[in-house]
């Protein structure tokens, strides 16, 4: 077979036996004197780091990052990883961290495991035991510059943190980030595009062979164009079919959350989102979160949900009561953008997405007296993501999807079932974590972050953010994630389209 290539503009049969090695990740610094990577400003060491400039502690981080990945890995060729600081894309409440990806792509070279498929450049060295691309990077990183200068229009009020130990307090922690960008030029990603559905150059990357559509029943290698179209936001129900994943996914993943749905009887229970801040979701760990995203996305997206009314309950003692629709009286009432003028007072509050924050929903529904609040996506896809940071909110919050707010709405308005022993119009519900599922999953499979709208670079090549705990690869960053002390599910999806793992 004849090895092909492609360059590849997002920043793609033989056995050779081995001895294990660590793969050598080599730093290239592609930053021009006094800038970036080589930026001289005085630092102070810092978590570990002993940098004394910005631009040694940024070095000292990626060479840890650098190391951690070849650590993990087995290759016997040199990964050249180019990286630069840039102006990127960000405003006042998010904006991109990072972007990263393959340099070139491979198919049909000696030791592939899959013929006319795609393969990162990093990976097809691996596989075939040398160099396929000598003198070129393998993988290209950005890192955005304007975070340092403590913009006020570029996530305000945070900076990059390059300690070693996690202990970011509310900056962003370049070693996860770094991290993460590395961990697509790997592979984690996919190479399709968004706008038509095409496969590159007409074959599949060797992600796509994984991409796993439940109710197509197929991967997206076999799909059509038109297929792969609706798949990318068929959020929930897109997944990852790997046999490592999926054997690992337990030793990361918590329990599935719950809004359950207690009276009338046939209400049913609705996979929730939630809130990164205020208390704990009910038998749960505290997750104060800000709204950082990283590569190519909106802190506020999509989470996937999947109504399940037979899922088995385990509420660890949590919130419970009536529902009541709120209501501020301006414009859209429901959203609770304004001071709510019903009475919510001791009731759960049901509040729709849109025009605020949404800790500015929950803490309006807090100060009329609520002593749980739902939101309810505004958009299809699965709950409202629940996304944002404030201390002072004292109650429980969670998100639900659209469909399901909707569910609750018409048993509000008096749709329940007739045979209900419950009032008309009286709703009752609970929060919980189910005993039998895995948050982020949808049929036993680690669900693809598949947002409607698609979310350009970051749809498909992320975990979906109703993983919990959060993962690394997941669209967005959280401090949850940010003290992870493991890669999480990465090495598993990587050993899935054939790279070999250290022991």
């Amino acid at each position: 077979m004849k090895a092909r290539n492609l360059l590849v503009a997002c920043a793609l049969f033989l056995a050779v036996v081995l001895p294990a090695s660590a793969a050598n990740v080599v730093l290239i610094n592609l930053d021009p004197p006094g800038t970036g990577l080589n930026d001289p400003t005085p630092a102070t060491p810092i978590g570990g780091n002993p940098g004394v400039t910005i631009g040694e502690q940024r070095v000292n981080v990626y060479s840890l990052a650098t190391q951690i990945w070849g650590n993990t890995l087995d290759s016997n060729a040199t990964i050249f990883v180019g990286a630069t600081f840039q102006p990127l894309p960000c405003n006042a409440g998010g904006g991109v961290l990072g972007a990263a990806g393959p340099t070139f792509v491979f198919s049909d070279f000696p030791g592939a495991g899959f013929a006319n498929t795609w393969y990162s450049s990093a990976e097809a060295d691996a596989l075939a035991g040398f160099d396929v691309n000598p003198g070129f990077l393998d993988i290209i990183s950005f890192f955005n510059s304007d975070i340092d200068d403590n913009d006020p229009n570029c996530i305000a009020g945070t900076s990059w943190y390059y300690g070693f130990d996690n202990d970011q307090g509310g900056d962003i922690d370049f070693l996860t980030v770094v991290l993460h960008e590395i961990n697509h030029g790997l592979g984690f990603l996919e190479l399709v595009d968004e706008g038509t559905g095409q496969l590159l150059g007409g074959m599949p990357d060797i992600y796509t062979k994984f991409m796993l559509d439940l109710d197509l029943g197929a991967t997206w290698d076999t799909l059509t164009d038109a297929e792969r179209l609706a798949s990318q936001v068929n959020s929930g129900r897109l997944v990852w079919n790997g046999a490592n994943v999926n054997a690992d996914a337990p030793s990361f993943l918590g329990p599935k959350p719950f809004v359950f749905g207690d009276e009338p009887r046939n209400l049913g229970d609705f996979e929730a989102q939630p809130a990164s801040f205020g208390p704990a979701f009910p038998g749960g760990d505290d997750d104060d979160s800000d709204s950082d995203s990283d590569s190519d996305s909106d802190s506020d997206s999509d989470s996937d949900s999947d109504s399940d009314s037979d899922s088995d309950s385990d509420d660890g003692g949590g919130v419970s009561g009536d529902v009541v629709l709120a209501d501020d009286g301006v414009g859209v009432g429901t959203d609770a953008c304004e001071p709510i003028t019903n009475d919510v007072d001791g009731k759960i509050a049901l509040i729709d997405r849109g025009g605020c924050a949404f800790t500015t929903k929950v803490a309006n529904a807090e100060a009329a007296g609520a002593i749980a609040a739902i939101v309810a996506n505004n958009q299809p896809g699965g709950p409202a993501p629940m996304g944002g940071s404030d201390p002072s909110i004292g109650i429980v919050s969670a998100g639900i999807s659209l469909a399901d707010g909707n569910t609750i709405k018409a048993a509000l308005a008096g749709g329940g079932d007739d045979d209900s022993d419950s009032d008309e119009g009286e709703v009752e519900v609970s929060f919980g974590f189910s005993a039998s599922e895995l948050a982020g999953t949808s049929d036993g499979f680690v669900r693809l972050y598949a947002p409607d709208p698609v979310a350009p670079g970051s749809s498909k090549s992320h975990w979906d953010t109703s993983a919990e705990p959060s993962l690394l690869m997941e669209p967005s960053i959280t401090p949850l994630l940010e003290s992870a002390t493991t890669l999480d599910l990465s090495p598993s999806l990587l050993q899935d389209i054939g790279w070999i793992l250290l022991p």
